[in-house]
C-alpha cells in the first residue's frame, strides 16, 4: 500500500532535505519513470512511490492497471521546506495516444510525496485513459481529490471564499473549459468540490465513465441525467450549491443521486460501498475567516436563469503558435502553488487550428507565466 511506502520513503531520506544548499543532482529510472532530483535516495522514493500510485490510482480509478508506456516519463523534482506545493505535467496526443510526457514537482518532501505526485501521477492516467484533453473541472477536481488532507482543505476553504466575492464559475461555461482560465484557482477548489460530490453519488468509475460520455457525445446535460439523474447542469448547480452551504457532509448516494434513487437495487450496492470508502475532508482551520453559515454560501452563489452565475469579464490570455505536429495536439496540466509565491507556474492551453499550443512550463522556481505576487494576473510569455 502506498501509506506504507510513503512512510518508508520519509522515514528513509528525511534528512536529505534539511539543506538548501546546491547539489548535483542525480537520477533513478524505473519502468516509466526518470527521475532527477537533488539526492539519489529522493530520485529513488519519488520514482518508486511514482510507480505504486500509477499502478494503485489506475485500479481505483479504472478497475486496471496500464500498459507501459512507449517511453518514460521524466520527472524533475525540486525538494525543499521553503518551496510552496506545485507541479506541472506537459504531454501531446497523437491519435488518441499520449506522448512527450514532462513532469515537474516541487515543494517539500512530504508534500511532493503525498499530494503533488499523485496529483500529477492522476494527470497521466486520465492521458492514457481517455486520449484527449478532459475539461478542466474534471481533470484537475479529480486529480485534487487524491491529495493529501492538508492540501484538499484549503480547497474548500478557498471554495468558501470565491462564492462569498462571486468568483464562482457557472455551470453551463465550467463544463465547456478546455483551457485554463486567467482566474485559475476557483476552477480547482470548484472542479474539487463538484467532483467530491459526483463521486459519492457513484464512485470514482461511474465518475469516469460519465466523463468520457460527455467526451464522447460533448452533451453534458444528457450525460449529467443519465448517470446521476439531474434534470440539467443548472438542477446539478443548485443541489450543489446547496450540499455546500450544508458543509458538504458525506452523502447516502442512494437517497442524494436521483438516478440511483430511481434505479435502486441489489446491484446498486457496490456503487454503495464504492461512496463510503471515498473521502470527504471538511475544512477546520480558520475558521472565523474562512468558514461561512449555509445562508451565507447559498445568497452568494445564486443560480441566474441561464444555470449560472453571472461572471466576471476576463481579459484573454496570450495566444502562441502551435509548433506541434500535424495531427498531434499538446496539453499541458498544473497545480498551482499557494497564490502568496510569486514562482508559482500556471499554464494556459489555447487552441490554433485545431491543435492545442501551450507555453512550455518554466523550470521551478523560476519565471512564471502568471505572476500572481500582487494578487493580480499579469501574463507574459516563457522564452
Amino acid at each position: 500500500m502506498e501509506a506504507r511506502l510513503l512512510r518508508a520513503a520519509l522515514s528513509a531520506v528525511a534528512l536529505f532535505c534539511l539543506s538548501t544548499s546546491a547539489v548535483d543532482a542525480a537520477g533513478y529510472r524505473t519502468t516509466n519513470f526518470v527521475v532527477t532530483a537533488a539526492t539519489p535516495q529522493i530520485a529513488q522514493a519519488i520514482g518508486d512511490l511514482a510507480e505504486q500510485y500509477r499502478r494503485d490510482l489506475a485500479i481505483e480509478w479504472l478497475g486496471h492497471e496500464l500498459p507501459q508506456w512507449s517511453q518514460p516519463c521524466p520527472i524533475t523534482a525540486q525538494v525543499s521546506p521553503q518551496l510552496g506545493a506545485g507541479g506541472a505535467t506537459s504531454f501531446m496526443f497523437d491519435r488518441g495516444q499520449p506522448f512527450g510526457w514532462r513532469m515537474s514537482i516541487q515543494g517539500s518532501y512530504e508534500r511532493v510525496l503525498d499530494s503533488v505526485l499523485p496529483h500529477e501521477v492522476t494527470h497521466t492516467i486520465f492521458a492514457t485513459h481517455f486520449g484527449q484533453p478532459l475539461p478542466r473541472w474534471a481533470d484537475e477536481g479529480a486529480c485534487t481529490t487524491v491529495e493529501h488532507e492538508s492540501e484538499t482543505t484549503k480547497q474548500h476553504h478557498n471554495l468558501i471564499r470565491f462564492l462569498q466575492t462571486q468568483r464562482g464559475i457557472p455551470f453551463n461555461k465550467m463544463f465547456q473549459m478546455r483551457e485554463y482560465p486567467p482566474d485559475v484557482l476557483p476552477l480547482y477548489a470548484q472542479g474539487y468540490s463538484v467532483t467530491r460530490y459526483l463521486i459519492a453519488q457513484g464512485g470514482k468509475r461511474r465518475f469516469v465513465d460519465y466523463v468520457g460520455e460527455g467526451l464522447r457525445t460533448n452533451n453534458w446535460p444528457q450525460a449529467t441525467q443519465q448517470f446521476y439523474g439531474y434534470r440539467d447542469l443548472s438542477e446539478l448547480q443548485v443541489k450543489w450549491v446547496a450540499w455546500v452551504a450544508a458543509g458538504s457532509a458525506p452523502l447516502d448516494p442512494h437517497r442524494n443521486s436521483p438516478a440511483l434513487v430511481a434505479d435502486a437495487s441489489p446491484t446498486a450496492a457496490p456503487l454503495a460501498t464504492a461512496a463510503a470508502n471515498t473521502a470527504v475532508v471538511r475544512g477546520q482551520e480558520d475558521a472565523e475567516s474562512l468558514e461561512a453559515s449555509p445562508s451565507q454560501v447559498a445568497s452568494a452563489a445564486q443560480v441566474s436563469p441561464d444555470g449560472g452565475w453571472q461572471s466576471r469579464d476576463r481579459a484573454a490570455g496570450p495566444r502562441l503558435a502551435s509548433r506541434t505536429p500535424e495531427g498531434a495536439v499538446q496539453q499541458s496540466v498544473t497545480r498551482p502553488q499557494p497564490p502568496q509565491r510569486p514562482e508559482q507556474t500556471v499554464v494556459e492551453p489555447s487552441r490554433i487550428g485545431g491543435a492545442a499550443a501551450v507555453a512550455r512550463p518554466a523550470p521551478i522556481p523560476g519565471r512564471s507565466y502568471y505572476d500572481r505576487s500582487g494578487g493580480a494576473a499579469t501574463g507574459r510569455l516563457i522564452r
